[in-house]
């Protein structure tokens, strides 16, 4: 006999279901709807345009305060340009673009710019650190973001607590986000994170562009209850999505629906199977209407799509009033004030939080911080074996070739790690400094900081492996702070690099570039005096010369020989000096004014 079906372990309406008691104690959520001044947002008209070609046409809709709206569309329909226009993080007034339309958020008419402190923006990718937990980024998100009482000690623990309650991130706390490379967190916590970074604020409203992206169904619909969740405290919730499940779009309070560019829908989720029996295209039962509003404006023809839309202009009054309207005639001649612009914290508070997350990433980091010292112990015992004993011998050229390549197996390992590190943090920080956490000087300032010990310690270890065994003669200390001065030019260099590219592959192949050259004008391969008198000058843009010239200096002043050779590189010690602020220079301000 079969037995008995057991009942399910957890009733999926019930799993994520604010607590009654959570509730009286001081959810983070109660707060926010106690916060709220219940904002809405409203659109009409809003024409975009780029080089002539228009990706919105007169696009019109709105969302209240309590309410989870969703903008449909195929695509290549302008469903991301719309939310970063309405987010205020698309530059409208660039060269090549056209902007019109109104926009008015609590009844006041806007300009998107003025709307974007206001608003919490959920970016398509999860922008997150990899070594961090979401309890680390919501406290650091809400002392560089919050202000007043709000940012004690006492007062962040006590919100961030609530906030991991309430998104359901109270097992996963205090483990790692993670990335490709090391295992973390699942992908529906780290959108939840992503959503609590930006809810810590408090925010009138919170967008989120493709929140569902990569997301298995039970992950995509435990993100958008908690979704449910902010609007249901007042919070107005705005998503793109680009196919939901029968289970998620019925979720949604309202429902846009973009195509070439236009809105063909606006209205009631629970309406459009009703408007589309009105005009003549009914939903199946069997079908999930979000799926048939799709298809249907997919397939149809260019004059077709056109007496659609018309369609529905003719019905908008029936399915929604235009919302700007609404809200002029409930004004009564009274317009809120613009939202205001939050201001950044000092830059020690900014510094002192970017450190200390730079030194986390770099301690947490433990594979990449063993490869680091194990391949510059690798390179120190092969340069070791291969010059073993140099020192000793009356072959100058040999002794300075083992100079020259420390230098420059210390300045490819200091560059290698940096090189690929913004690239791949790109993302992290154009959401932390659109959201006017901190700003780029610290930011480049906090990893200089983390950089300078790990580099000492990498140069010291390479002359500690190599010194004794190629029998080297100059001053010990001297040559390894000049190893460190030229492996902190090399990462500063490398990460110019890093910031002048937008992904990891352009950075890699433009490296050659800026490191090649320098190897040339060391004197190795070719004498200065007979490189052309045009192309001379760039040695003294190259750090590894430098570095090359004093460890030359340094290691051969006081040999038999060593003048004349110095004198054959065209080393000469009072030019060397005059010239040296601008290697420093190089070195350390390079970086910090990107």
């Amino acid at each position: 006999m079969m037995p008995e079906a057991s009942a399910p372990l957890v009733d999926p309406e019930q799993a994520f279901k604010v607590d009654p008691k959570a509730e009286k104690e001081g959810s983070f959520l109660r707060q926010l709807s106690e916060s709220s001044s219940r904002n809405s947002m409203e659109w009409s008209d809003l024409t975009f345009s780029i080089k002539d070609k228009k990706i919105l046409d007169r696009v019109t809709g709105g969302v209240s305060a309590g309410e989870m709206a969703c903008i449909l569309g195929p695509s290549g329909a302008g469903k991301s340009t719309l939310l970063n226009i309405l987010a205020g993080r698309m530059n409208t007034a660039g060269a090549g673009c056209s902007f019109s339309g109104t926009l008015s958020m609590g009844g006041a008419v806007v300009k998107p710019v003025d709307v974007r402190s206001s608003i919490a923006y959920v970016m398509q990718e999860d922008a997150l650190p990899a070594m961090t937990t979401p309890r680390e980024l919501l406290e650091m998100s809400a002392m560089l973001r919050l202000n007043g009482e709000d940012i004690s000690p006492a007062k962040v623990q006590e919100q961030v607590t609530h906030l991991l309650q309430d998104l359901r991130l109270e097992k996963c706390a205090d483990t790692y986000v993670g990335s490709a490379l090391f295992k973390g967190i699942s992908g529906g916590e780290k959108k939840r994170t992503s959503v609590g970074v930006e809810l810590i604020t408090k925010p009138k409203m919170i967008f989120l562009d493709e929140p569902l992206s990569g997301l298995d169904s039970y992950a995509a619909w435990t993100v958008m209850q908690v979704c449910k969740d902010l609007a249901s405290h007042g919070c107005a919730v705005l998503c793109t999505i680009h196919q939901p499940s029968s289970e998620i779009f019925e979720m949604f309070d309202k429902c846009i629906c973009l195509a070439e560019g236009r809105t063909v829908y606006c209205g009631s989720v629970n309406d459009v199977g009703s408007y589309m029996g009105r005009v003549g295209l009914p939903v199946s039962k069997q079908h999930n209407p979000a799926d048939h509003l799709l298809f249907t404006v997919q397939r149809l023809s260019k004059t077709d799509l056109e007496e659609f839309t018309e369609s529905w202009v003719k019905e908008e009054s029936n399915i929604v009033l235009p919302p700007i309207q609404q809200k002029r005639e409930g004004q009564n001649g009274k317009v809120p004030s613009a939202p205001s612009h939050v201001s950044r914290k000092a830059f020690s508070t900014q510094l002192s939080f970017l450190v200390s997350r730079e030194l986390k990433e770099t301690f947490r980091n433990k594979i990449g911080l063993f490869f680091r010292f194990v391949v510059t112990g690798v390179m120190g015992c092969l340069f070791a074996a291969i010059f073993a004993g140099v020192g000793d011998q009356d072959d100058l050229r040999s002794h300075f070739g083992a100079v020259c390549n420390l230098m420059i197996g210390v300045m490819f390992g200091s560059a290698q790690p940096l090189l690929l590190q913004f690239p791949l943090e790109r993302p992290i920080f154009l959401r932390e400094y659109a959201a006017n956490m901190y700003g780029v000087i610290p930011y480049f300032l906090a990893k200089t900081i983390v950089e300078a010990p790990m580099s000492f310690l990498t140069s010291l270890e390479t002359f500690l492996i190599s010194y004794w065994i190629m029998g080297l003669q100059g001053n010990f200390i001297y040559l390894v702070l000049v190893a460190w001065a030229l492996s902190m030019a090399a990462a500063s260099t490398a990460l110019m690099v890093g910031c002048s590219v937008a992904n990891a592959q352009s950075a890699q192949e433009l490296a050659p570039l800026m490191f090649v050259p320098q190897i040339l004008f060391t004197g190795i391969f070719v004498s200065i005096q007979l490189i052309p008198q045009a192309l001379r000058w760039m040695q003294y843009l190259c750090a590894l010369k430098y570095a090359v010239n004093l460890s030359a200096i340094i290691e051969l002043k006081d040999t038999q020989f060593g003048p004349e050779l110095l004198k054959s590189q065209s080393i000469i010690q009072t030019k060397l000096v005059s010239m040296l602020g601008c290697w420093w220079g190089f070195s350390w301000v390079s970086a910090c004014l990107l």
